[in-house]
């Protein structure tokens, strides 16, 4: 479809998108070599059964010259740009301009963009066959001069060295130094008064596909996104195999603490009823010492009531807690011991009680672990 012509002359109808919303679509007549008439949208009814030309604005392309590296196909040059431009290759619609002594002559557009203007020329009547840059436009230059395009709102040079320079007026008058005192021929208007042999370009939108139905397709991933992939799973196997040796030096840590714990163990599930055995004595320890704490807070209050009784000694032999009290007060009623045991949960038992002066007791809080 988009084929390079170097037959004879054509017809062609060059449009151009406009720079801003508020602006129109730029048309020009081709013919023999030369601009015919040209002008805003729309043009004579007959110039729309020519063959269309879609061409690229200077602002909205670029224009590279690379090494070709050997074995690099077609397909593979917006991989070029992906890290220059920060985004994946699909993105990009890369055509070859020339390609001389291992070096490629590349233009470099957005695809979504070209493709846009596309849809606009069709809504518009036109069956857009060729595409070229604006500076294709230009003829080309002598050795060692170069041919400007001015307008209003840009200037556009090339070199006979394969060379572009698009410069607009925010950047001043003056030119770069390399360009400056080149001598040269100066065309002016909203087209080049004087015209390349388009018959003999070639097409920007060589690389452009009509579009076809398929099914959904999965994203394709672009060389960075690989090479982070890559880092990604390359982390992740190291986490993995560190993971591991401190999972095996920590079985190692755990079954230690279990020989320590509860003994030596043949195989898993004597550890397991070993654990359980040592945890089960564990909290009936911790259930025997709350059962303390709510004694000593009773006999607490109790002696604050009793001044005269004191504590004389407290034993506890991981069973019994025992107390011997001394005193001159009144002895308290055995109903007294037995609701303190009870609330603690323990059993009182009465030792002595009838010894003068003296009380014995004796809570019995469980078996001793």
């Amino acid at each position: 479809m988009f084929e390079r012509l170097r037959g004879k002359p054509r017809d062609w109808l060059l449009v151009r998108p406009p720079a801003t919303a508020e602006d129109r679509w730029q048309w020009l007549h081709y013919s023999a070599h030369r601009a015919c008439a040209s002008g805003a949208w729309p043009p004579p009814s007959a110039l729309l059964q020519l063959p269309g030309a879609l061409i690229i604005p200077a602002l909205d392309c670029s224009h590279f010259c690379l090494p070709a590296p050997p074995g690099l196909k077609r397909h593979e040059w917006p991989q070029l740009f992906e890290e220059y431009a920060q985004q994946p290759g699909e993105a990009l619609l890369v055509s070859c301009l020339s390609r001389e002594a291992g070096q490629l002559e590349l233009l470099v557009m957005q695809r979504e963009q070209v493709q846009q203007w596309l849809a606009e020329c069709a809504a518009l009547g036109l069956q857009i066959t060729h595409g070229w840059a604006e500076l294709q436009l230009l003829p080309p230059a002598e050795p060692g001069q170069v041919v400007e395009w001015r307008r209003e709102s840009l200037r556009c040079l090339k070199a006979h060295s394969r060379q572009w320079l698009v410069w607009p007026p925010v950047l001043g008058e003056r030119l770069p130094q390399a360009w400056r005192d080149l001598p040269g021929e100066t065309l002016e208007g909203d087209w080049p008064s004087r015209l390349a042999r388009l018959e003999q370009l070639p097409s920007v939108l060589e690389g452009m596909r009509p579009t076809r139905t398929r099914g959904p397709r999965a994203p394709r991933v672009s060389r960075v996104q690989r090479h982070l992939l890559l880092g990604c799973v390359v982390l992740a196997a190291c986490w993995s195999a560190v993971y591991l040796v401190q999972s095996l030096r920590q079985v190692d840590v755990w079954k230690a603490q279990v020989r320590a714990l509860a003994g030596p163990a043949n195989n898993p599930q004597q550890a397991r009823t070993a654990l359980a055995r040592v945890q089960g004595e564990a909290t009936e320890w911790q259930v025997r010492q709350q059962k303390i704490v709510a004694l000593e807070q009773a006999l607490s209050g109790w002696l604050q009531q009793q001044p005269g009784w004191s504590v004389s000694r407290i034993e506890f032999d991981g069973s019994r807690w025992r107390l011997a009290l001394r005193g001159n007060g009144p002895q308290p009623l055995p109903a007294e011991w037995q609701a303190m045991a009870q609330a603690a949960g323990a059993q009182w038992t009465d030792q002595a009680q009838h010894v003068a002066g003296q009380l014995h007791l004796s809570f019995d809080l469980g078996e001793q672990p």
